[in-house]
């Protein structure tokens, strides 16, 4: 099925975020949206680090440390492009393509089939979902705010700076790959996306698409996808609980997926409800990996609980996990250091782990680490979620309503990309 472009609907929809008008009133790229700012708020190779003062390596990062300036932006900052296909649940899909790829689609030169990073965000249960209706072209009539529209440009570029991390994940390479946003109402909540048969349509769908639209001849080089990084964030979780339970021989897990990364899922209110559907998951992990050599998978959490049945049940294939690195959140030097000195809940222990191969990760930053990790309503209250007296707080880092909970995708994306196959990755060409 070819998708159809919709970029010229999304920027009369919502202006500002992804496209601008260029001299003619054409739509074209706008790369500070892309590649905001000047620098990106990320993790190092490992996420704890015992000689830091804070305990781990969260950190400021130059656009400039790979090749970033003001002069080449529009260039590195690749191109997007918004698809939509006239039927199923899923159809709207936010694209994004560094400029190596676009130029070689163009020319019909890929060295190899395309590869697609793909990441579920949370269903759409909010009310504001709900009163923006027709799907996705509609707008809430109270603000006039296009929610569906918006949430696939945070995803792709602006909140959580999908885009910056991909660039930056490996100083001195870029993506060879595709980074795909899809956009789902609550209704269909990617249910035609969550079989490995439906995965794989979708993104031969999306290949296929591009391909029309890069190269005039409409022709695509390859007749199937190359492999696919698959990441879920918080309560998207389940759409890889899902997945992962129709674990066979299939092409799609014994080809394409490559890597399933776990952005501080979130299964459930309790520790009862999350632990079985987390033990599913894993499991599935644990089998795909027997069918697929090259299987990676990196699981990022504030549960406990998580990390230590991950720790229980390592990977197969003679694999173990190395001794872990634990970091008692007390025991660092904090910059609010009277914040330490008042009494309250302990900052607990973080801990992380990778297996002996490096295929595999676990790392797990405790609720009580952060001063503002969740808001909650439930029973018409709202409860705050962390450590609100002694929790970790970075001005830098305080967003709005930014809470720990979206530093695991906002900080954590480009450690995941840089653990992956080296395949998803090109050394970049000098000009």
């Amino acid at each position: 099925m070819v998708m159809k472009d919709v970029s010229r609907t999304v920027i009369d929809l919502h202006p500002v975020g992804l496209f601008r008008r260029g001299p003619s009133g054409e739509v074209e790229q706008d790369p500070g949206a892309l590649l905001p700012g000047a620098d990106l708020r990320k993790f190092g190779w490992t996420i704890l680090d015992k000689g830091a003062s804070d305990g781990f390596s969260y950190h400021l990062v130059p656009f400039g440390t790979a090749g970033v300036s003001d002069g080449n932006r529009k260039d590195i900052a690749g191109r997007a492009f918004v698809l939509e296909r006239d039927s199923g649940t899923t159809r709207l899909f936010f694209v994004w393509l560094p400029t190596t790829l676009v130029n070689r689609m163009t020319k019909g030169e890929l060295l190899a089939p395309l590869n697609f990073h793909v990441i579920f965000h949370p269903p759409t249960y909010e009310s504001y979902y709900k009163g923006t209706r027709p799907y996705w072209t509609g707008k809430l009539p109270a603000d006039g705010v296009p929610y569906y529209v918006r949430l696939g440009i945070r995803y792709l570029c602006s909140d959580f700076k999908g885009v910056a991390h991909h660039v930056m994940a490996v100083t001195g390479r870029e993506p060879n790959l595709a980074y795909v946003v899809p956009v789902a109402d609550s209704a269909g909540n990617f249910s035609d996306m969550i079989t490995p048969d439906g995965m794989l349509g979708t993104l031969t769908d999306v290949y296929r698409s591009l391909s029309l639209l890069l190269n005039t001849s409409g022709k695509a080089q390859f007749d199937t996808i190359g492999h696919v990084m698959l990441s879920g964030y918080s309560r998207s979780g389940d759409r890889l609980v899902e997945l992962m339970a129709q674990v066979s021989a299939k092409p799609f897990f014994t080809q394409h997926l490559m890597q399933l990364n776990a952005f501080d899922i979130n299964l459930g209110i309790s520790d009862a409800e999350r632990l079985p559907k987390l033990a599913r998951l894993w499991e599935g992990a644990r089998q795909w990996t027997s069918l697929n050599r090259k299987a990676r998978a990196y699981v990022y959490t504030a549960y406990r609980s998580h990390y230590n049945h991950c720790l229980n049940n390592p990977i197969p294939r003679g694999n173990r996990w190395t001794d872990p690195v634990n970091v008692n959140l007390e025991d660092v030097s904090w910059a609010d250091a009277a914040a330490k000195a008042k009494p309250g809940e302990k900052r607990g222990v973080a801990s992380e782990t990778y297996a002996s191969d490096g295929r595999f990760g676990l790392l797990c930053l405790p609720i009580s680490f952060f001063r503002f990790y969740l808001e909650n309503k439930h029973d018409d209250k709202v409860e705050i979620l962390g450590n609100q007296v002694r929790g970790w707080h970075d001005g830098d880092y305080d967003l709005g309503r930014a809470h720990g909970h979206g530093l695991f995708l906002r900080g954590m994306m480009s450690h995941a990309l840089a653990h992956a196959d080296p395949t998803f990755f090109t050394v970049r060409q000098t000009r």
